[in-house]
Formats: C-alpha cells, structure tokens, sequence
C-alpha cells in the first residue's frame, strides 16, 4: 500500500510527492509533511483513500506558513468582498499564528462554505475556526 500510495503522489499534479511521508500499519495510512496549500494536503488524502487496500487515512499534513498576520487577514478581507456569495460586512475575521477564526453571521449554508473557500484560497491558513452562525 505504501509504494502505490508514494506512487499515485508522484503521478498527482496537484498532490506534492516529494513533501509527504506515507506510513502504512494494518492498512491505516498516515499522512505527514508539509505542503503550501490546503487543496495539496486534501488532495494527498483523497488520492491515497481511493487505493484498494486502504481501510482509513490519518491526514497529518501541515501547511506551511508564508504571510504575516497582517497580510493574511488583509487578503481574506479582500477575497471575501471579491466574493459575490458573500456579503463581508457581516463578518469578524481573527488570525494567530495561520489560525483563522471566523465569526457573524451568513444567510444559509451556501455563503458559509464561500466564506470558508475564500478563506483557504489565501496562502498562510493552516486550520480554519468557523464559528458562522446560519440566520
């Protein structure tokens, strides 16, 4: 499981190979290393899920930090009123440390999961606390 795992990394154009580590017990693969964004790290798990053999996937991928706090937030500001699902006003944006915490209020589902891509479009988020409340 671990070769066809480390395989079908190499052969992804979206999952970095050469930044994560497969470990293979009992037909558990964990995930570890660091990747730039968040689409890599999902993308990882979702190849290797998809292997025949595998009964789970522990994806302990990182991302890596790139901005300052101040950018960070400054750029999902900005992605969120490039956003016409979103109406940004509505919403309270934290971040420490590449932690974003996201709070206020959206309309219904469908902006709260705008909300959250725009988010993890900006480079520098490594864990997402969405704390939207649906009115």
């Amino acid at each position: 499981i671990a070769a066809r795992a480390l395989k079908v990394l190499r052969w992804s154009a979206v999952a970095p190979a050469d930044c994560v580590v497969v470990k293979v017990q009992d037909g558990f693969v964990t995930l570890n290393g660091q990747v730039d964004w968040n689409y890599q790290r999902a993308a990882a798990e979702v190849e290797v899920r998809r292997l025949s053999g595998v009964l789970g996937v522990v994806n302990n991928i990182t991302l890596k930090p790139q901005l300052q706090i101040t950018d960070i937030k400054r750029k999902i500001e900005d992605a969120l009123k490039r956003s016409a699902e979103v109406e940004a006003k509505k919403i309270s944006i934290s971040v420490k440390e590449g932690v974003v915490g996201l709070d206020g209020n959206v309309h219904d589902w469908q902006e709260r999961a705008a909300v959250e891509r725009a988010v993890w479009s900006v480079a520098g988020v490594r864990q997402v606390e969405d704390r939207l409340r649906v009115f």
